[in-house]
């Protein structure tokens, strides 16, 4: 081996090699008819023309690099096969490898454990990559997060040159120019047959619609030639469990699963239904506040951000809420998921409310989808009602409540005794509007002088998970709430009303559909009622009241209704037919 510059960060280094080698070069063949010396003198010529493309001076070069031999570290291989199995699946710098051998109790130097990887990295069982590379037309690139735009110069005191980091990925650790980045590919990829058996422990028995989804998405994985699934899911149709048999054929061939979702809040009650489901296998959880984010585990439950440190890791991911923020619209995570798939891997798409890409996609017919259009008690989605009301509006003091709203809330608390969801377009309107209603609800026909009947809750509420746990368990009947609570909340007897229904950059089809979705949810009260309320119709509006009474149709013609779910959905055909012909 031929040393021919100073040390250099590896972002550098990287740039120069790709420049100044051919493909064939770089894969190890040898050079035919030419001397050392001219090897050399090319090489150095082009290390010169390509260094002042980046900035470096001319004096990062050796003095007679032919006379300067270096050694291979000496590394004993079971180290090398050691440290490759731990690592088996990651995407990680050297101190998170560091951590991760800490965290499982082995203490390794950190210079020994980068002799190791370089060892693993000229035997190719493992990539090496700067954090930040610099690519032929001079734009750099953030290796672990994929992205081009939010990367910076940083005075480094670890390098001493000019050194770039990434601060769209920043808040899992700096990725910078200087820091190597290693990717252990995830080992011995599922077979093609099972040999072991794993059956997933059912609590709840599956409705004929479940039944139907979960055989197809069983059969999605055993089929090679299919790489990518779309569920479409009603809201509170169950579409969690119709995925464990497809999980349990991945687990039986000795892969790994990954289920992650965008958001953190119903991550742990996700975790706790694939470890009662999957109690033979490690199952582990993993968001930001988690300490140890190097455990091993057959089935990950993850935030999409925490999935940027996997590499060609699963066998099957299953993606819930694809259209929710911040997955969505967001190519960082976009391109970790694909990342963290194995090359032979499955990805199912799991969604209420498709959207973008994925729509586009099921639409020009490039992704198959499987339809769950009803819920397990069997009664259709509750279909929301439309009401214009004029005299919503809000002043520069507050709101004024219109008659209409608590006509509403008398006919929720006291007709159907029921709670009340209320969604509202922004933080001054879930406050405001909250303490409007209470104000409210101690004047007749209330009457209510003992306690707090309504509450509000947003993203900035240090005291929402409480809110949202007590009102849950019925400890007060109105809840006035952001987007926030949209998704991942379940009340045994709730009516919905979307207030200011009309704000369309808040509330577009997907988040009505969405809200809409948290009434009906329980065989309890099947018959939840949703209003969107607002100065105007929308298109959303009217959009999201098609979509839903179009899964409805869907559930009766496949007969996933009940027969009373069915009467009952002939009479709001009927009653639709009635208004639309005048």
């Amino acid at each position: 081996m031929v040393l021919f510059t100073k040390p250099l960060p590896i972002g550098y280094i990287l740039y120069l090699l790709n420049s100044c080698t051919n493909e064939a070069e770089r894969v190890g063949t040898p050079f035919r008819k030419q001397s050392a010396e001219k090897i050399a003198s090319h090489k150095i010529r082009l290390l010169k023309k390509f260094s002042g493309k980046i900035g470096i001076s001319k004096d990062f070069l050796t003095e007679n690099p032919l006379n300067r031999s270096i050694k291979w570290p000496a590394v004993e291989m079971d180290k090398v096969k050691f440290l490759e199995k731990k690592l088996m699946g990651r995407m990680l710098f050297i101190n998170e490898i560091v951590k991760l051998l800490g965290k499982q109790g082995f203490s390794i130097a950190e210079n020994e454990v980068q002799d190791i990887l370089q060892i693993m990295f000229l035997e190719h069982r493992c990539l090496r990559l700067p954090g930040i590379s610099f690519e032929g037309d001079g734009s750099k690139i953030c290796n672990r997060c994929g992205q081009r735009g939010k990367i910076f110069p940083v005075v480094c005191a670890s390098c001493g040159f000019n050194c770039y980091h990434c601060e769209e990925c920043i808040a899992m650790g700096e990725s910078r120019s200087c820091l190597p980045l290693y990717g252990v590919p995830g080992g011995r990829r599922a077979s093609k047959l099972p040999y072991t058996s794993v059956i997933p422990v059912m609590d709840v028995e599956l409705s004929p619609a479940q039944k139907e989804a979960s055989a197809a998405i069983r059969q999605f994985v055993l089929q090679p030639e299919q790489r990518e699934k779309l569920v479409w899911a009603a809201c509170g149709a169950g579409k969690t469990e119709i995925t464990f048999q497809a999980v349990a054929e991945v687990l039986s061939r000795g892969g790994r699963v990954l289920f992650a979702l965008p958001r953190r809040t119903p991550l742990p009650e996700i975790f706790n239904r694939l470890k009662n489901a999957f109690p033979q296998v490690p199952v582990a959880m993993l968001h930001g506040e988690i300490k140890d984010k190097f455990s091993y585990a057959e089935i990950y439950a993850a935030t999409t951000h925490q999935v940027l440190r996997f590499y060609s890791a699963f066998d099957l991911i299953i993606l819930d809420e694809v259209d929710a923020y911040p997955y969505k619209g967001s190519a960082v995570l976009q391109f970790a998921v694909k990342r963290a798939r194995r090359k032979a891997g499955k990805i199912i798409y799991l969604t209420a409310t498709p959207s973008g890409e994925i729509y586009e996609r099921w639409k020009r017919k490039e992704l198959s989808c499987v339809k769950i259009p009803a819920r397990h008690h069997g009664y259709p989605l509750p279909e929301p009602k439309i009401i214009v009301e004029k005299k919503l509006y809000r002043t520069s003091k507050g709101i004024e409540i219109p008659e209409a709203v608590v006509d509403l809330i008398h006919e929720t608390i006291e007709g159907d005794l029921s709670q009340l969801l209320i969604y509202v377009p922004s933080v001054f309107l879930a406050v405001n509007v909250a303490e409007e209603l209470n104000r409210i609800t101690r004047l007749p026909p209330f009457n209510n002088f003992k306690s707090r009947w309504v509450e509000y809750s947003h993203s900035r509420d240090e005291d929402r998970e409480l809110k949202r746990d007590r009102f849950v368990k019925g400890e007060f009947p109105v809840l006035v709430t952001t987007t926030i609570w949209e998704r991942g909340i379940t009340v045994p007897r709730v009516n919905v009303l979307v207030l200011f229904a009309d704000v369309e950059e808040i509330f577009d089809e997907a988040a009505l559909i969405q809200m809409a979705g948290r009434a009906g949810r329980t065989s309890s009260y099947p018959l939840g009622k949703v209003w969107f309320m607002g100065s105007r119709v929308t298109k959303s509006m009217r959009s999201a009241q098609k979509k839903i009474h179009q899964m409805n149709v869907e559930a009766g013609e496949k007969g996933f209704l009940s027969p009373e779910g069915l009467q009952l959905l002939n009479g709001w055909e009927a009653k639709m037919n009635c208004l639309e012909n005048g």
